[in-house]
């Protein structure tokens, strides 16, 4: 993504580009959004690579602890996923409410997003605040059946 381009991205998403481009590709809104964070939400895999080029930290958290991975499963975006992950993102971070990304997948339903995560890396055996892992959160048939089979894996 060419300069002027993520200078139009950045300013309409409400970052002041010329501070992200010049000084501080993390600079964040007021409650933590960072314009990767921004990008992963939107899905925008194209400025999520640009920013990750220019410095981009995948390993930020906004003020509720969630970071770009986590709004790229919230976006449902295997390819803001595959980004971040080959980044770097930080697979096991566990927000405010101590959900990771692959406990958010697993109650979501977003099958698919929890064979990436789980491909990738992403520890199942993770608790929520409340003592839930995310196959006891699992809202469907093919989530649980895969949380199932990694938990399984990893402790054969």
């Amino acid at each position: 993504m060419n300069d002027n381009r993520l200078r139009c991205w950045l300013v309409q998403a409400g970052f002041r580009a010329s501070e992200v481009l010049s000084t501080d590709v993390n600079r964040a809104l007021p409650n933590g959004m960072t314009p990767l964070m921004h990008a992963a939400r939107t899905a925008d895999v194209e400025a999520l690579k640009g920013l990750l080029v220019r410095g981009a930290d995948p390993a930020l958290m906004n003020a509720d602890g969630n970071g770009a991975l986590w709004f790229a499963c919230f976006a449902n975006s295997e390819g803001c996923i595959a980004a971040l992950v080959d980044a770097g993102a930080p697979l096991d971070s566990q927000n405010v409410n101590g959900a990771s990304a692959l406990i958010y997948c697993a109650s979501a339903g977003k099958a698919t997003l929890v064979r990436q995560l789980l491909e990738a890396g992403a520890d199942p055996d993770l608790k929520t605040l409340d003592d839930f892992t995310a196959l006891e959160l699992a809202s469907n048939l093919e989530c649980l059946r895969l949380l199932k089979a990694a938990r399984s894996l990893a402790h054969a």
